[in-house]
């Protein structure tokens, strides 16, 4: 998924917001970049690190990309 699709999966507001303290928290990016991103340059930035495994419609569920190997082996989807 790109950032362009991911960010109009963000349909709420909270989203963005949750998406922005992360970059923070998981020391991604400095709170003064964030604080001037778009919201385009948020799902740039963690796309870097994050790899969308799930996006319903009021859900996104991100994985690290360095844990993909244990994501996939440790889910089981279940589809009709």
């Amino acid at each position: 998924m790109d950032a362009r699709i991911l960010n109009n999966k963000m349909i709420y507001l909270e989203m963005e917001r949750d998406a922005r303290k992360l970059l923070i928290n998981e020391k991604l990016a400095k709170v003064e970049e964030v604080a001037v991103m778009t919201s385009l340059d948020v799902c740039e930035k963690l796309l870097e690190t994050y790899e969308v495994v799930s996006c319903e419609n009021e859900d996104i569920t991100i994985v690290k990309k360095e844990d993909m190997k244990t994501y996939n082996n440790i889910v089981k989807s279940l589809s009709r």
